[in-house]
């Protein structure tokens, strides 16, 4: 028989190489946002987690739900929020200017709007007692790199779990992160690097069902989920690997306290404005608005479509764990099989998104990355998808037909998850489903 070669970047490296290259890294995404110059401070994106951190540093938890102006848990206002009581001086402020220049078609039309919002840096404003918004690596935004760090931890973690790490392979993947368009995207444009935490702590929750320790997969679940909702879809993928019903309890008990704890503070003090973020459902005098996606194109109002957005991924996702764990049994507790369940998991948002928006991709990317890095092999079809959808499918959908935008968009979400659930393994069938523990 032949000797089986390596894969592609199996050569193992000293920690302090990776320590250099991590630092490297991380240098390089900075380099990156200063390029795009900086993060976007005027959607409510930004100021809906920069304010509730403001809040909570000042132990406001009911000011911090209501200016949650969009669905997100507190997660990562509560984990920045230590960080703006220490250093409050410096980087506290939630508000930063930008020297972006002015879009043309803002000159004649809502520019003093514009400047009231995303202000140049030499700009004074009233709200703030007539002085100038500081820049943005001196406010909250330069906390957003936090962000990019732990989903690197996450990913590294996974990597190492599945035998992959400590290598080539391992310092390819944290360059990639630096450069992957979706990172920076989450920051510079939309400003959500709860997004970024939340595939970083989901990422590092599957790398602890890797090494059986379910306790500690609850705990990484729910603060993933805290950070982001969406959270609950690779979720799945680690409940179908589980080898049975009392280790999916483990998981489940440790996330609902850790949930609990968080949530619970928040909705004593402002319970309808929890319920809201909690549930990302509430719509606010809109009732239809067309948008280039399969649920963004129906002629239903926008609160039906935010529920089909939220809900019908869930339903799919518990749908093919289900399925996976028929097929796979046993054999879905390994690197390969886990991932790609986990890739066609969250590949299910983007079917039924109601909008276009980069940072959407970031989830799915990372995990086409995770799935190829840990087959050990070149990320080909991980770039090609990409750049395609970065850059291919994006700018064309302003100029595109909103059914065909929508059709490629499907197609985009569609080629992950069938890519994900190839890579399942077809497991024993003992007759009766006898000695399968999954069953217990």
């Amino acid at each position: 028989m032949s000797e089986r070669r390596p894969g592609v970047g199996s050569k193992p490296l000293s920690t302090p190489v990776r320590l250099a290259v991590y630092v490297g890294a991380g240098a390089l995404f900075v380099v990156v946002l200063f390029v795009r110059g900086g993060p976007n401070p005027a959607e409510t994106d930004a100021h809906a987690v920069t304010l509730p951190t403001t809040a909570i540093s000042h132990g406001d938890l009911g000011t911090a739900e209501r200016e949650t102006l969009v669905p997100n848990p507190p997660g990562y206002p509560l984990l920045m929020a230590p960080f703006v009581s220490a250093f409050g001086p410096w980087i506290g402020s939630p508000r930063w200017c930008d020297d972006k220049p002015v879009p043309e078609i803002l000159r004649t039309f809502g520019y003093a709007y514009f400047l009231s919002i995303l202000g140049p840096c030499t700009a004074k404003h009233g709200g703030d007692h007539g002085k100038p918004y500081p820049i943005w690596y001196r406010s909250q935004a330069v906390l957003a790199i936090f962000g990019w760090i732990v989903l690197c931890a996450g990913v590294v973690m996974l990597l190492g779990s599945s035998g992959a790490g400590g290598g080539v392979t391992e310092v390819a993947l944290v360059v990639a992160l630096a450069v992957l368009p979706a990172s920076s995207d989450a920051i510079a444009q939309t400003f959500h690097p709860q997004d970024l935490m939340s595939v970083g702590f989901a990422c590092a929750g599957l790398s602890q069902a890797l090494r059986r320790r379910w306790l500690w997969v609850g705990v990484l679940f729910g603060v993933a989920f805290l950070c982001k909702q969406f959270a609950l879809l690779p979720l799945f993928a680690a409940l179908a690997a589980a080898p049975g019903w009392r280790s999916r309890v483990r998981i489940m008990v440790p996330m609902a306290g850790v949930v609990a704890l968080a949530v619970v503070p928040f909705y004593v003090a402002a319970p309808v404005d929890t319920v809201r973020a909690m549930t990302a459902v509430y719509v606010a005098g809109v009732t239809l608005i067309k948008t280039p996606t399969v649920v963004g194109v129906l002629d239903i109002n926008e609160k039906l479509k935010l529920e089909i957005a939220r809900d019908a991924p869930l339903l799919m996702a518990a749908a093919l764990a289900a399925w996976a764990r028929w097929r796979s049994r046993s054999g879905l507790l390994a690197p390969v099989p886990l991932v790609g369940l986990a890739l066609a998991c969250v590949a299910t948002r983007l079917v039924f998104e109601v909008s276009l928006l980069n940072y959407y991709y970031l989830a799915v990317a990372v995990f086409l990355l995770l799935l190829d890095f840990t087959r050990k092999r070149m990320p080909v079809w991980s770039v090609v998808w990409i750049v395609a959808t970065r850059y291919g499918l994006t700018p064309l959908a302003p100029h595109a037909p909103s059914g065909l935008t929508a059709a490629l968009f499907l197609v985009a979400a569609l080629g992950p998850m069938a890519l994900g659930m190839a890579q399942l393994p077809v497991g024993p069938r003992p007759s009766a489903l006898v000695g399968d523990s999954s069953f217990r």
